[in-house]
Parts: structure tokens; C-alpha cells; sequence
């Protein structure tokens, strides 16, 4: 994936979240939000269903949360 956020989900620092997450490198490939549990390891989706995602991204920040 030439030029892109999507980093391998093995250089995500331990027990980050939350991140975007991806299970595969197509553009049709499921991309939902996640966090990894710092006890475990496991990664999970926002409604608590372990996932096995190959990639991540950071989520980007918009212009109204960067605070007045």
C-alpha cells in the first residue's frame, strides 16, 4: 500500500487505543474502530468483539475537537 497511514498492526504500540483498524489491504477489506486490551493483547472492536486486524491507523483529528 504505496503512500498511506495503514501501518502493520505488529508496530502499534502495546495496549493502544483507540485506532482505526483493518483486517486486510483491499479496498474492501472491514475498517472499524478498536483498541488492544493491555492485559491480554487482544484486540477488540468498539462493541467488544475480539478481532484479528492485520493493519492500523491513527484516528485523525477534526477541526471542532481541537478545542476553542
Amino acid at each position: 500500500m504505496p503512500e498511506t497511514n495503514w501501518k502493520f498492526i505488529t508496530k502499534a504500540p502495546r495496549a493502544c487505543g483507540p485506532l482505526l483498524l483493518r483486517t486486510g489491504s483491499g479496498n474492501l477489506d472491514g475498517v472499524f474502530i478498536g483498541h488492544q486490551d493491555p492485559d491480554d493483547g487482544r484486540w477488540y472492536s468498539s462493541e467488544g468483539h475480539i478481532v484479528l486486524p492485520r493493519y492500523f491507523a491513527q484516528i485523525p483529528l477534526f477541526d471542532c475537537e481541537e478545542g476553542a
